[in-house]
């Protein structure tokens, strides 16, 4: 029952995908037609808060009740990195008065990333096969940089304040991702000596 629990938040995040977007959409829409789009924006607020508590969620119920697997795992992360490509480009790519816009050179650090990554995964599972994913504290406070970078930006907030957290996340998230992809290395040297 719990297991069943832990992959209904996983795949509740990537199903509150479009929600997200059509909020978002919608909220550029009504401020561009000279209409209040406020509630627009607050259902973005709200999607954006649930993704997060059922990430959180996930991770809690996971490890309290010993029910960590390296499939869910996997599937965790693919579910964070889904959602976090897919809401910067969505704060990077939509054009209206509503939201602050991330610079294009953010999308391309966060979608290159998560490409190099799944590269870097896959071919070293082709050549060693299955590895061993586990999470990291620079891992998470990635994803919680890349969360105020994401909420700044759906709040509308000026662009000075968001530059700096912009950075940081975006350092943060390179150096996260050289060190998983050299313990990917280290794993796949290890299973090719043993």
């Amino acid at each position: 029952m719990l297991r069943a629990i832990l992959w209904v938040l996983t795949l509740a995040r990537v199903f509150l995908i479009p929600l997200f977007l059509h909020a978002g959409l919608t909220a550029q829409e009504l401020a561009r037609s000279g209409d209040d789009p406020s509630m627009s924006r607050l259902l973005v607020l709200a999607v954006m808060v649930t993704m997060g508590v059922t990430d959180l969620l996930d991770g809690w119920v996971a490890r309290r009740f010993d029910l960590t697997s390296q499939i869910g795992a996997v599937f965790d992360a693919v579910a964070d990195k889904l959602v976090q490509v897919a809401l910067v480009a969505f704060f990077t790519l939509s054009v209206g008065p509503v939201f602050t816009a991330l610079p294009l050179w953010f999308l391309v650090i966060v979608f290159g990333r998560d490409l190099v990554l799944l590269v870097g995964v896959s071919l070293l599972r082709i050549q060693y096969g299955p590895l061993q994913v586990v999470h990291r504290i620079h891992g998470r406070i990635a994803s919680v940089l890349m969360f105020g970078v994401l909420g700044w930006s759906a709040l509308g907030l000026p662009m000075w304040g968001l530059l700096p957290l912009m950075i940081g996340a975006a350092g943060v998230s390179v150096y996260s991702a050289t060190i998983y992809a050299l313990d990917g290395a280290s794993q796949g040297r290890a299973m090719s000596e043993g």
